[in-house]
């Protein structure tokens, strides 16, 4: 079993001094280490549906091309992050005490540490230098490379064949007014002799969510790549959804028992405890809230059900309830002329109060300028002086999400846009 476990480190930053003779890229950095520092120490306790597609390229295999990833599995966990640490289990569950993802899986490559445990190691010890501004998905972006010693690292992989601490070298980029981290790629580096690995890299993109009363910046979408000296290579693709806010406790033994892992305990919801919308319901929503390109990433959106959502002649969603959500995507196409759209809905109001939106897409009002996207190219290999390797992969759907190609070079989506969704069920 392959292996990618990232050890969580403190958040104390080194700082960049303003003094005289400072220049002003080193500043911004400063001030950008001084943000994220405060945005990691204020993020609330919180749970969210991770979603692990895994992709795997087997050169020895004689039913796939010796150069091209093919469809391992999805696997679906409930995550926590609590305290800087991370729990782990199956959706459903209300007790998470694991925090090795790879323990739920037979095989193939599982990894921790995207929501703060990398971007924690590579701003406190690495040392940086700026590259000047890029244009990000539409947006004016900083660049900074950056460089960690393996000596100061807390990056162990362990795979077949060998395990060991790696350095890390690789970019940022940043928000030169808000200063939130936009996308973060890493590769391995001083690979040690021990460990039998060709390459690494992650990347990591982050956005502003809603949970609870906070507004905080998350990752919510990750890539994991690794080629293993033999020539295997895998690929995983994680994406963070139905993120909400949750209460923890942990038991405090004085007895000589033997000592038992610290649990993240999830509680029901308050009106709606255990319950969940039946699955293969068609549920028609409508926009209450109009989207354009001038809207950013994170923004709170809402639908309405347009006709009651019946099963065996009882109302499960009444007509008028609404659906809330977020942006969880928009980017302007690099070549222009088109935009990445995806919506997020989350929650759906119900007699017994909301509830989760396990749901797919289905169909969408005619639209000539819309068309949902169920493909991606992805870069799965970016090492410095050899040819980038992009692949087109299916991704599978992510329950309330939706991703649109969206043409021209400003848009809208008027309100009333209806969209057809078919609901899951409660995810297991």
């Amino acid at each position: 079993m392959s292996l990618w476990k990232f050890a969580g480190v403190s958040l104390a930053l080194a700082s960049v001094g303003t003094s005289q003779g400072v220049t002003p890229e080193l500043q911004l950095l400063a001030r950008i280490k001084f943000h994220m520092h405060e945005e990691l120490s204020r993020i609330p306790n919180y749970t969210c549906l991770e979603t692990v597609s895994r992709f795997r390229n087997n050169p020895r295999s004689r039913s796939q091309s010796p150069s091209q990833l093919t469809a391992l599995d999805a696997v679906r966990l409930e995550i926590v992050y609590s305290n800087h640490r991370e729990w782990y289990g199956l959706p459903g569950d209300r007790n998470l005490s694991v925090d090795d993802p790879g323990k739920f899986i037979g095989s193939g490559m599982m990894g921790n540490g995207a929501f703060a445990a990398t971007l924690s190691n590579i701003l406190e010890a690495a040392t940086f230098t700026y590259r000047g501004e890029e244009n990000l998905g539409g947006r004016t972006a900083v660049r900074y490379d950056f460089s960690l010693r393996r000596l100061l690292n807390a990056f162990r992989i362990s795979i077949p064949g060998g395990d060991g601490t790696v350095g890390e070298e690789g970019s940022f980029w940043a928000d030169p007014q808000s200063l939130d981290l936009i996308r973060l790629k890493s590769r391995v580096a001083e690979i040690p002799a021990s460990l039998p690995l060709a390459e690494a890299s992650e990347n990591v993109n982050y956005a502003r969510m809603r949970i609870g009363d906070d507004n905080v910046l998350l990752a919510q979408q990750a890539d994991l790549h690794m080629l293993h000296a033999t020539g295997m290579e895998s690929y995983n693709r994680l994406d963070f959804t139905h993120c909400h806010a949750y209460s923890a406790h942990s038991d405090l033994r004085f007895d000589p028992k033997p000592e038992e892992p610290l649990q993240a305990s999830i509680p029901n919801t308050a009106d709606g405890a255990g319950q969940n919308v039946p699955a293969s319901l068609l549920v028609t929503v409508e926009l209450i809230t109009s989207i354009s390109d001038l809207d950013s990433v994170g923004a709170l959106i809402e639908g309405m059900v347009s006709s009651d959502v019946l099963r065996k002649g009882r109302i499960v969603i009444p007509r008028g309830s609404v659906v809330r959500g977020r942006i969880r995507r928009l980017e302007r196409s690099p070549e222009g002329g088109a935009f990445i759209l995806g919506l997020e809905f989350t929650e759906v109001d119900a007699p017994g109060g909301s509830l989760p939106f396990y749901a797919d897409l289905l169909r969408i009002d005619k639209n000539p300028g819309l068309q949902p996207a169920f493909f991606e190219q992805v870069l799965v290999s970016d090492r410095p002086g050899i040819q980038a390797k992009e692949e087109t992969i299916t991704l599978p759907e992510l329950p309330g999400v939706a991703t649109f190609l969206v043409s021209g070079t400003t848009f809208t989506l008027p309100r009333a846009l209806r969209m057809v969704w078919r609901t899951r069920g409660p995810i297991r």
